[in-house]
């Protein structure tokens, strides 16, 4: 596929929001974007060395979720990057482009992730009704494991903590060391509002 050549759509690349990202135009719909990264320098990570080649291009999908209207939707990205090799003779490394809005072999945005954080901590929702309000595109399993995981990295990385994040830490020390233990309780109403975004 010759990305290049391809068109971009500012309104939708504005309604993402994702900086690293432009969304192409002609293909998708409104809940599914197609995209590719922004053309930056490419420099290999191990030698830093400049002389890259192009060796194809890789698809990743992931799940993301944005504010629309009054509400918000969940939507998927399909990202096209180039996969790039180091051509100086000591090095040869191979190499994709890495990017801030994912963790590396996450499947969901950071921004997805943030809410089903919310989700647990303000509502005391469980995996299961959120895997149910996200019309079961993930199991409670791995809406579990995106729990943890986001938990842990923003535990690591206090410059990545949200607003809210941080307002409900400051005033317990020791309530992130029982969240990181927490495991929610099934409710029995049902969630269908994403007003976290709001």
């Amino acid at each position: 596929m010759a990305v290049a050549r391809r068109r971009t759509d500012p309104a939708q690349t504005d309604e993402l929001g994702l900086p690293e990202l432009l969304v192409l135009a002609d293909i998708g719909d409104g809940d599914h974007f197609f995209c590719v990264p922004k053309r930056t320098f490419q420099q290999c990570p191990t030698c830093g060395g400049s002389k890259i080649r192009n060796q194809g291009n890789m698809h990743r999908d992931y799940l993301d979720i944005i504010p629309r209207d009054d509400d918000a939707a969940v939507i998927t990205i399909s990202l096209e990057f180039r996969k790039n090799k180091c051509m100086l003779p000591n090095c040869g490394c191979v190499f994709y482009p890495s990017f801030s809005f994912a963790s590396r072999y996450s499947r969901t945005t950071h921004r997805f992730d943030n809410v089903v954080v919310r989700m647990i901590l303000e509502e005391g929702l469980s995996y299961t009704l959120i895997s149910e309000a996200l019309g079961r595109t993930l199991s409670k399993q791995v809406i579990g494991q995106i729990y943890y995981r986001r938990m842990n990295e923003l535990e690591s990385n206090p410059a990545e903590q949200p607003g809210w994040f941080k307002e409900y830490m400051e005033d317990d020390p020791d309530r992130l060391w029982r969240i990181l233990r927490y495991r929610p309780r099934q409710r029995q109403n049902s969630y269908d509002s994403y007003w976290f975004l709001r």
